[in-house]
């Protein structure tokens, strides 16, 4: 069987780099202790909380405002609703009607009224009225 003769003087310089290299940090950043790096977890944690919650608060804080203004537009609506209502009742009344009727049409009431039915036509004397009232 073959030996190996042993080296004595002579180590292959590749050899002994590769045994002494040791794992070199390129920023003390990410050389932290492992209390360093919960810590550092710990606060990154806290400031992501606090984004969420100002995130919510602003949210809620636009819907607040927003109720607000929708509020303001429902009883504005209301109002001029109602003063809409007021104003078709007074076009409606039958006083303006007749007014209008006699004044810019040149109608009169009549003297009699005649209602039909299917079977007769009868004739009724009914006394004028000068005025509708409400």
């Amino acid at each position: 069987m073959l030996a190996r003769k042993p080296v004595v003087g002579r180590v292959k310089s590749d050899v002994l780099v590769g045994a002494q290299r040791k794992k070199v940090s390129v920023s003390i950043i990410f050389d932290l202790s492992p209390v360093m790096k919960q810590i550092v977890q710990v606060i990154a944690v806290l400031i992501g909380f606090v984004l969420i919650m100002m995130i919510i608060n602003a949210y809620t804080t636009k819907l607040g405002y927003e109720v607000v203004k929708t509020q303001t537009a429902v009883v504005q609506l209301t109002k001029d609703n109602d003063t809409l209502d007021v104003e078709v009742a007074s076009l409606k009344s039958p006083v303006r009607i007749q007014q209008i009727a006699v004044e810019q049409l040149g109608m009169v009431l009549p003297d009699s009224f005649v209602y039909s039915t299917k079977s007769a036509t009868t004739e009724r004397n009914v006394q004028t009225k000068q005025q509708i009232i409400d």
